[in-house]
């Protein structure tokens, strides 16, 4: 299940913000959903949607969209006070009932020790989901970059997507969150998954590398190198959805592997 989150940002423009600001709306995303309301979290530990730690992890989010903006060294100055992202949940339709009196409304900010800017959410929509039940492969753009590794350590290596087998390593991340997920779909998991023969990823042009840094400004931050890039993918309804909705690749909830299908 998929939304769209406009921002208003305040001040004057143009507004200053730190190029890598991936890590602080992870953080907001985090507290919103683990500390905003305790029926969520009843809701969420009732379903045995969270794992071991008691954390809430099936779920992913894009880039922030800036209309109106350019890269100078590591910030971004922003020409407007209008932003946008999607944010992506695996989980059941009732997760909807839950979400918007969650974020409607919020307020945070985003920066550094130079200044923060703040960041008022002025509309939460749903996205209508696609279909993804036809036949045949379907093409898929990252708006946020992917990491990717065989060991899922945040310390990596993480493979960039025209390397030599980076499709066996794709599909083995994306059958251990079947694996994992299985148990909430509606099918016999005795059954397997029909056509796994016929799984197929293609990689279209040429990847582009992105880093980001991660837990900033504390003594654990450190920088990881990403990919943003299109794709053909060919797989089984529910690895399709699986990636979709939750994300493709590793740390998703830290707003890596987000895609949408390019029309």
């Amino acid at each position: 299940m998929r939304f769209r989150i406009n921002f208003t940002l305040e001040g004057k423009v143009p507004l200053t913000l730190p190029a890598s600001y991936q890590s602080e709306f992870s953080t907001w995303i985090h507290k919103m959903l683990h500390f905003e309301s305790d029926k969520f979290n009843k809701w969420l530990k009732k379903k045995a949607y969270t794992d071991s730690s008691g954390e809430y992890r099936m779920y992913t989010f894009s880039d922030v969209v800036f209309p109106g903006h350019k890269n100078q060294n590591d910030k971004i100055l922003v020409e407007g006070n209008k932003a946008d992202m999607i944010i992506s949940f695996y989980a059941d339709a009732e997760i909807e009932s839950f979400l918007y009196p969650i974020f409607e409304k919020q307020e945070f900010k985003v920066g550094d020790m130079q200044g923060k800017v703040a960041f008022k959410v002025e509309k939460f929509e749903k996205i209508v989901e696609p279909d993804l039940t036809k036949e045949g492969s379907y093409t898929f753009r990252c708006i946020s970059p992917m990491l990717i590794s065989e060991n899922s350590k945040v310390d990596g290596p993480f493979h960039s997507p025209d390397q030599k087998d980076f499709d066996k390593i794709f599909f083995k991340s994306l059958m251990f969150k079947y694996a994992n997920l299985v148990k909430f779909m509606a099918i016999d998991p005795g059954k397997g998954l029909p056509n796994l023969k016929e799984l197929e990823f293609k990689l279209i042009g040429k990847p582009r590398p992105k880093i980001v840094k991660i837990k900033s400004d504390t003594p654990h931050q450190k920088s990881v190198k990403g990919f943003v890039f299109d794709f053909n993918l060919k797989a089984p309804e529910e690895l399709l959805k699986i990636g979709y909705n939750g994300g493709f690749g590793d740390f998703n909830h830290l707003g890596f592997g987000c895609c949408e299908i390019k029309q």
